[in-house]
This record gives C-alpha cells, sequence and structure tokens, in this order.
C-alpha cells in the first residue's frame, strides 16, 4: 500500500500557476538584465564638505585606498596599491555592500594633480561602471572638498531599480562618508594631523627642524 499523498486537482492547479508566475518573473527580470539601455544615461552625487587641514594632507589621505573603509560606508576592504597615494595608472580593488549589493570594483587613476584634483575610474565584470573625482581648494587654513560620484545605468533593470533603491541609497552613503571623513580631520582619529600655521612656523624655526 503506497503512503502517498496525492493533492487534489482543484488543489493542484493554484500551486501550479504560483510556479508558472515565479518562472516568469524569474525570466523577465533576466531579460531586463541582460537589455541595454537604446541611450546612455548617467547620475552624479556631490558633496562638498570642509576639513580643517591643508590640501596636501587632505590629498594624500583620501588618494589612499587603506583610508576609505575608516570613512566612507559602502567600503569594506581594499587590495593592491592601499598603502599610499595612487598616480596615474595605478589599480586598486575594493570590496563593497550598497543598497543590499555585495561586490568588488576595481578602480583605476586617470587623473592625478596634486594636491588640486584625482579621478578615478571602475570596472565591474569588466564593463566600466562609473567613476569618482575629487576636488581640493583652499579654504582659510582648511580645504574645500569636493567628492562626485558618476555612475552608468548598463540596462534596462537597473533603470527600474535605481531610482527606487540605489541612488537613494548611494546618496545617503555618499553624505555619511564626507561627514565621518570630517569628522576624522576634526577628531584625528584617522591619525591625521595638520602641520603647523604658517605664521608659527617663521616664529619658531627651532621647532619646524
Amino acid at each position: 500500500m503506497s503512503n502517498s499523498i496525492r493533492l487534489p486537482v482543484r488543489e493542484r492547479a493554484p500551486m501550479k500557476r504560483v510556479v508558472l508566475f515565479i518562472l516568469g518573473a524569474t525570466a523577465l527580470v533576466a531579460l531586463l538584465s541582460l537589455l541595454p539601455l537604446p541611450f546612455e544615461r548617467q547620475t552624479h552625487i556631490v558633496n562638498t564638505v570642509t576639513l580643517h587641514a591643508p590640501p596636501p594632507v587632505v590629498y594624500d589621505y583620501v588618494t589612499t585606498p587603506a583610508n576609505w573603509p575608516k570613512w566612507h560606508p559602502a567600503s569594506l576592504a581594499v587590495q593592491g596599491a592601499t598603502d599610499h597615494s595612487l598616480a596615474v595608472g595605478e589599480k586598486v580593488a575594493e570590496e563593497f555592500r550598497l543598497a543590499g549589493r555585495h561586490g568588488i570594483i576595481h578602480w583605476k587613476v586617470t587623473e592625478a594633480k596634486p594636491p588640486r584634483e584625482w579621478r578615478i575610474e571602475g570596472q565591474m565584470n569588466r564593463r566600466p561602471s562609473g567613476e569618482v573625482r575629487y576636488r581640493l581648494t583652499p579654504d582659510g587654513t582648511g580645504t574645500r572638498f569636493e567628492r562626485d560620484v558618476t555612475y552608468r545605468t548598463p540596462n534596462l533593470l537597473f533603470l527600474m531599480l535605481d531610482p527606487i533603491f540605489i541612488e537613494p541609497r548611494m546618496r545617503a552613503d555618499s553624505a555619511q562618508g564626507t561627514k565621518q571623513l570630517e569628522q576624522a580631520f576634526e577628531t584625528a582619529t584617522a591619525g591625521i594631523s595638520a602641520p603647523a600655521p604658517m605664521s608659527a612656523v617663521a616664529t619658531s624655526p627651532a621647532q619646524a627642524q
């Protein structure tokens, strides 16, 4: 005698529809993720903060990848050339978590003009994914630091999810990152110490040696 349980036909039909719906939805998501956009779409996120350190100090800190996880919430770890300010052509891999997505992005420095400007371009799965540009200008005894992030919309699925999930999280993390960068310079918890003001150097030459 068999112990198997057979559902009545009227109960199996709704289950079959659910399975078909799930399969159809999965196929639709896969299709949308493969279809490229018929136009180019980019999103810019710009954040500006004034830091209590001169441009050379700020430049060296923000262009050294080992410091990124210390102040940017989406940055988890870095690999490669991480212990110094990167010059043009140098590369680094960054592990990130953003809007529920975890991955690795590969950065390459495409512009470096210390201590005023620096730019990196990123790739994911060997496809261009965006760029990050830093601009630094003197502001009294400190530095006006601008972080400009540009990312591309690769497919129709991304286009649908971006305004709901991705862009709001990107903007929130960028704002939090620049705020934490400001706090790092204010409290010196990252081990940064700004040089003495020029007036102090001029009046105390022995201390400057």
